[in-house]
């Protein structure tokens, strides 16, 4: 009987259970790599279980919404990555910054970063730092104060009160406080910086020089808003001279007006005050600063400032670049021409601190024109 060569007689057998050997072993890097559990991910980014059951419920929660929307599922241990969310489509890549739009830019940094804790931090920022961060959101127009509000779970009155409060710890009891602070704190831990927004809309406005004049008239066109202002140089107010020119808006009108008028491009205010300081040609002070700016800014009523120089300065301004534009009268300034013209102008020597004498059965009040009357008591 010949002889079995076992060697062949085994072959198929080996093939077939090195071929089950390699397709497992494909299987298996092929596999996506296993998920840390939530306890391993917790010992990475120092949560404790020690926390109380609120903060605790709470922690999680946001945790595993997070964990969730990762793509890369075996990161979830990563503090770092923890640390840099996800940002949205269009503008993931910090090297491209240069790419993204303003618009791009903007979206970014009012996204929704609940998913950074940041509750058990200590507060390092004073309380005027905190305010004027808030500011600057507001004025620049990437936030609109409620909207502020909605982002970060305060009511308009908790904001305001806060935004009220003078000096380096004015404020520090406020709710306001420690929320705004928690805000800019996720954007600051994931790297987002609040956009410039006039600098950048001047140089998108600006854009490449163009070397054809048709070729700058119609980026003048498609941008109008870049347009240089008006020269004013030549436009003479009766009264200039002395300091006196006749008023015909309130002091609401006229903050209504800057605050318009900041919004131009590239405009800074401290440019604003030097172009208001030019208006006076018998100046009793040696410039306009930009406190004295803000102070008017933040007043309230249609005489409250009307005897601030930035008031004078500023009507004097607006007026004549009314001029220069040729556009017409408001029915506002018909109305206070109307009404102030047997006086002259606006009152600017008696603001809304001035005391009246009235009869016992009547009290006096102010129109939003600034002219004081009275009203008879019921029953009299």
């Amino acid at each position: 009987m010949p002889a079995m060569n076992t060697t062949s007689q085994r072959k198929p057998l080996e093939d077939a259970s090195n071929r089950a050997n390699v397709a497992a072993g494909s299987e298996a890097r092929d596999a996506p790599p296993e998920e840390p559990s939530f306890e391993e991910y917790l010992d990475d980014v120092g949560a404790t279980l020690s926390m109380s059951k609120p903060r605790w419920e709470k922690f999680k929660e946001r945790a595993l919404k997070y964990a969730k929307a990762k793509e890369d599922e075996g990161q979830l241990g990563n503090f770092s990555a923890y640390k840099s969310p996800a940002k949205p489509s269009g503008f993931s890549s910090r090297k491209r910054k240069s790419e993204t739009s303003l618009e791009d830019d903007i979206a970014a940094y009012k996204q929704n970063l609940d998913h950074i804790f940041v509750e058990d931090m200590a507060v390092d920022s004073t309380c005027n730092q905190v305010r004027g961060k808030i500011n600057r959101l507001i004025d620049s127009g990437i936030m609109k104060k409620g909207e502020f509000c909605a982002a970060t779970g305060l009511s308009n009155q908790n904001l305001n009160s806060f935004l009220s409060k003078k000096g380096t710890y004015g404020g520090s009891g406020c709710a306001a406080y420690r929320c705004a602070w928690q805000w800019f704190k996720q954007r600051e831990i994931a790297g987002l910086k609040m956009p410039d927004v006039k600098k950048r809309q001047k140089r998108e406005a600006d854009g490449p020089a163009t070397t054809t004049s048709s070729g700058a008239r119609a980026g003048a066109r498609s941008n109008p808003g870049v347009a240089s202002r008006p020269d004013i140089s030549n436009v003479y107010l009766p009264g200039e001279e002395t300091d006196s020119v006749p008023i015909w808006d309130t002091c609401d009108e006229i903050r209504r007006k800057i605050n318009a008028h900041l919004k131009t491009p590239g405009l800074t205010q401290a440019q604003f005050c030097r172009d208001l300081y030019a208006q006076l040609k018998a100046p009793k002070c040696k410039g306009i600063q930009t406190t004295q700016l803000a102070a008017f800014r933040s007043q309230k009523g249609p005489k409250a400032g009307c005897k601030s120089t930035v008031f004078y300065a500023a009507y004097v301004y607006f007026e004549k670049l009314r001029i220069a534009e040729s556009k017409p009268k408001s029915q506002h300034r018909l109305d206070m021409e109307e009404i102030w013209g047997r006086r002259g102008g606006f009152d600017t020597e008696h603001d809304q601190r001035t005391r009246v004498v009235v009869h016992a059965d009547s009290h006096p009040y102010m129109d939003k024109y600034g002219r004081i009357l009275t009203e008879r008591f019921r029953g009299y």
